[in-house]
């Protein structure tokens, strides 16, 4: 017997919702997923929707992802993340003629494909999401879901498709290469060369912004946030918010820095949470400790820092931060001397990231 689902994205049903719920039938025997494109926020999304649904079983189910180098869409981050997931395999469709033609694909792969087996049915998900944020949860997309007994009563017509994506699948998987540490160097080379980031190519996780006030950063700088691998600032006088005798943690940085850090430029009210993410400053800490990021009243972005003198610098006054996204939504913190801003600033000059706030302090990317 088939089963039908729907996907009408983003006011009903979406992506994720339709993937998370064949996650939470049946017993789960594998993963098979083509994407044309990967963001860092869409692959952290699934993984950590589909952690919490399986639970410990989640380490052992066997995960095979195929993507691209296409245009340079998928986030060099999100690959790692996706390598770094435990029983996880990636390729890459053609990988090195898009290496040797800086991202241009002989022939574009783009499909969106889910396929899900259980011990119970066959799932085969085809729509028009990728596996990033807006392809599951906030984009306008549409899809189905289809799904077979593996036992009978067995509908033919309904097997029989669903065997011939299994079959697509295959075939593009032992043609495609696999993703290793030096393969994503290579692409990690190109996608941060200085053409690439100081014209990032856009892809759907950019949206425009609705800030057009004086001094407002423009889409094209958004997009540089999105793919820069480091934003440093000059952290000037941080409030006391700790008391009036301990140094403060808190960092007030220019409005929608919060792109950085994996958040949207979606306009918020003041003092919205925005989301946390983990900091590690100089590795003092294990994984898992988060910090929140937050939409103030003062119309900056307000983003927790570790506690000075405990995980963090004696103090934050005056320093200059710079902060390297390591997986997504992990961060390492670092403090550096002048003769260190002054290479960040060099660096963040030549792709047009360097910027300054009305108080003065400095700030890019890079």
């Amino acid at each position: 017997m088939s089963q039908i689902d729907y996907i009408i994205q983003p006011n009903s049903r979406t992506t994720l919702d339709a993937l998370q719920s064949i996650l939470q039938n049946d017993c789960v025997e594998r993963l098979d997923m083509a994407v044309a494109y990967v963001t860092s926020g869409g692959a952290y999304d699934f993984a950590q929707g589909a952690s919490n649904i399986l639970g410990d079983y989640w380490a052992s189910l066997p995960k095979r992802w195929i993507t691209s180098f296409d245009y340079c869409r998928t986030e060099p981050i999100a690959l790692k993340y996706l390598l770094s997931l435990p029983n996880s395999s990636v390729r890459i469709h053609d990988a090195i003629f898009c290496l040797e033609y800086d991202g241009t694909p002989k022939v574009p792969f783009h499909p969106k494909a889910f396929l899900i087996r259980t011990n119970q049915r066959d799932y085969a998900l085809a729509g028009s999401g990728n596996m990033s944020r807006s392809g599951l949860t906030r984009g306008i997309e549409a899809g189905l879901v289809v799904s077979v007994n593996r036992i009978p009563p067995i509908e033919p017509m309904a097997a029989a498709a669903i065997n011939a994506m299994h079959t697509w699948f295959s075939r593009t998987w032992h043609t495609s290469v696999p993703l290793s540490l030096s393969l994503l160097e290579r692409y990690n080379s190109i996608f941060e060369c200085k053409k690439n980031l100081k014209t990032p190519v856009p892809t759907e996780d950019d949206i425009a912004s609705t800030d057009i006030s004086r001094g407002g950063l423009s889409n094209r700088d958004l997009q540089k946030l999105r793919v820069c691998k480091h934003f440093w600032i000059d952290a000037g006088n941080i409030t006391r918010n700790r008391g009036p005798h301990l140094p403060g943690n808190q960092l007030m940085m220019k409005r929608l820095s919060r792109v950085f850090f994996g958040f949207s430029s979606i306009a918020v009210p003041e003092n919205t949470h925005i989301g946390d993410i983990e900091i590690s400053f100089n590795g003092s800490h294990g994984v898992g400790v988060r910090f929140s990021l937050t939409y103030s009243d003062n119309k900056m972005d307000k983003l927790v820092l570790p506690i000075p003198g405990v995980d963090g610098p004696p103090a934050y006054d005056n320093t200059h931060l710079l902060f390297e996204r390591i997986m997504p939504g992990v961060f390492e913190l670092t403090t550096g001397t002048r003769a260190q801003k002054r290479q960040w600033l060099r660096k963040s000059t030549t792709i047009d990231g360097a910027f300054r706030m009305s108080s003065g302090r400095e700030w890019g990317v890079f």
